[in-house]
């Protein structure tokens, strides 16, 4: 049911964004970052269960010790797509693009301990 409400406040945002382009451009491009904040917000805010659920499972494994990573870049993953996509909105694509680089670098750079095990299991493996 919640999909159906969200369906209904995008449509009903953008039938809003369509008529305040022809009266008032500026005011659409307000209107598409608050919407885009809001369904943002509210999509992060049911990741919280899966979250949940997941550490919840893998508390006595071996990959307990690698949530904390997943979720952090999952986090950062979120918050770059919905900047980038601010910045398409607002016509400023170059912006997107660096915003982008700069979440798969802070990614990469987050994830080095996990790709360390990676290397180190794998050195054991071969020898």
């Amino acid at each position: 049911m919640n999909e159906i409400k969200m369906c209904g406040i995008i449509l009903c945002a953008l039938v809003v964004c369509v008529v305040f382009k022809n009266i008032r451009n500026e005011y659409s491009l307000y209107i598409r970052l608050a919407i885009t904040a809001i369904t943002s917000f509210t999509s992060l805010a049911l990741f919280y269960p899966i979250l949940s659920y997941i550490e919840r499972i893998s508390k006595n494994t071996a990959v307990y010790t690698y949530i904390p990573i997943l979720i952090k870049a999952l986090g950062i993953a979120f918050c770059v797509q919905i900047t980038a996509d601010a910045c398409k909105d607002a016509g400023e694509g170059t912006l997107a693009e660096r915003i982008n680089l700069f979440g798969q670098a802070e990614i990469i750079l987050i994830s080095l301990p996990l790709i360390k095990n990676l290397f180190e299991l794998c050195e054991k493996l071969l020898y």
